[in-house]
């Protein structure tokens, strides 16, 4: 009976602190972010990018082991925010000033990149206070915006020193903080399930992923700007389709005919 009694302490021990592994996940995730800032400030741009993208994988996996293990927690989302401030909004600001406005518009890059921090840190204050689903979300979720900002470095990592460089961050920057504050609607990768695809995008998911084993930098770049674009796009397919048309209330046509 001894060895039954403390395989069940054991197994009750570990229930109780089951907590802590969602939150190393979201630890891990914020560890990215910082070594992200490392890298970009040290010039190691490809280490950078990779920092970014694992902690995008780390950030998609952390809410789904809390929910198998049963371990969410209101300190679990509070630090879930706090960790993709870092990775999504600090860590990818300073990698596009260290990218390209350091060398030639410093005190404007300051500026700019700035803004996309405060835009994203207004975005996660957002969410946590708002009742979202998990089918979409309003407003350009940060790791998306952060894998923008990584596949356009990822495409040249190397620090760049030229005014189209410069000119490109800015709208970058500017870009993606409008689109994590506005009303428009993007839809969960999280929640995509490949049997509800229909043909048309299982065929574009195919192409997408021979363009990224063929070419890996275009291929991200494709993939980031097509989920930031898709937002727009959705926006304005609902806009050009024409409105339902009102049913008319019973009986008004013959009081119509009445008068």
């Amino acid at each position: 009976m001894q060895p039954i009694k403390i395989r069940s302490e054991l197994k009750d021990r570990l229930y109780r602190r089951r907590y802590l592994v969602p939150n190393a996940v979201t630890l891990g995730n914020m560890f990215c972010g910082f070594l992200t800032v490392i890298y970009a400030a040290s010039g190691r741009f490809e280490k950078a990018v990779i920092a970014i993208a694992v902690a995008i994988l780390l950030d998609g996996l952390d809410g789904r082991v809390a929910r198998r293990l049963n371990a969410t927690s209101r300190f679990g989302v509070e630090f879930d925010s706090f960790s993709d401030l870092v990775s999504f909004g600090i860590a990818p600001a300073l990698l596009m000033y260290y990218w390209c406005f350091l060398n030639g518009a410093d005190e404007f890059g300051v500026a700019m990149t700035f803004v996309y921090a405060l835009c994203a840190a207004s975005r996660l204050a957002r969410f946590n206070i708002s009742a979202e689903n998990l089918q979409s979300f309003v407003g350009l979720p940060t790791p998306g915006a952060a894998g923008a900002v990584a596949a356009i470095v990822n495409c040249a990592p190397w620090a760049q020193n030229s005014w189209w460089a410069e000119i490109l961050g800015t709208c970058v920057m500017l870009g993606l903080a409008y689109l994590m504050v506005s009303r428009v609607e993007f839809f969960s990768i999280k929640r995509m399930k490949l049997k509800g695809l229909r043909l048309f995008a299982r065929v574009a998911l195919g192409l997408l992923i021979a363009l990224i084993w063929y070419n890996s930098r275009i291929g991200f770049l494709v993939l980031a700007f097509g989920y930031v674009g898709s937002g727009m796009v959705a926006l304005l397919l609902q806009r050009l389709r024409p409105a339902a048309p009102i049913n008319a209330a019973p009986g008004s046509e013959r009081l119509t005919q009445i008068k």
